[in-house]
């Protein structure tokens, strides 16, 4: 079951494509080697994987948005003209479909920290430097 939630009062959203995620990640890229990556710059919870497995998306504290200008990467706030996220129930963290590789966050404390967020992109950035 799927639950629609609202963006922009108690979180923003950050959007990252699977391939800015994994490119960051040294050696095997299953869910744990992905949670491990994830694990590794601080972030524990508030991270849901998309139903096709293509996109992730990060709860962030709201009003991250405003200043978000990570390329290839969107941050969607109170002010997106679409600011629902579809979120699967909280004990949902398998496959197939939308889970949370992260565990849900209870509450704004286990929202991601949107400067280990860039760390996180900024290893996808520099790995793909190096290859």
């Amino acid at each position: 079951m799927t639950a629609t939630l609202q963006v922009g009062l108690h979180f923003d959203v950050v959007r990252l494509p699977s391939g800015v995620v994994e490119r960051g990640i040294h050696g095997i890229k299953d869910q744990a080697g992905i949670q491990d990556h994830f694990l590794a710059v601080g972030i524990t919870s508030a991270v849901v994987v998309s139903r096709t497995q293509t996109r992730y998306f990060l709860l962030v504290p709201p009003r991250t948005s405003r200043d978000w200008s990570e390329p290839g990467t969107q941050c969607i706030g109170a002010d997106h003209p679409v600011n629902y996220l579809g979120v699967p129930a909280r004990t949902r963290r398998e496959p197939p479909g939308a889970h949370w590789l992260l565990p849900a966050p209870d509450d704004s404390r286990m929202l991601c920290d949107p400067m280990k967020v860039r760390v996180l992109i900024g290893k996808s950035k520099h790995r793909q430097g190096q290859g």
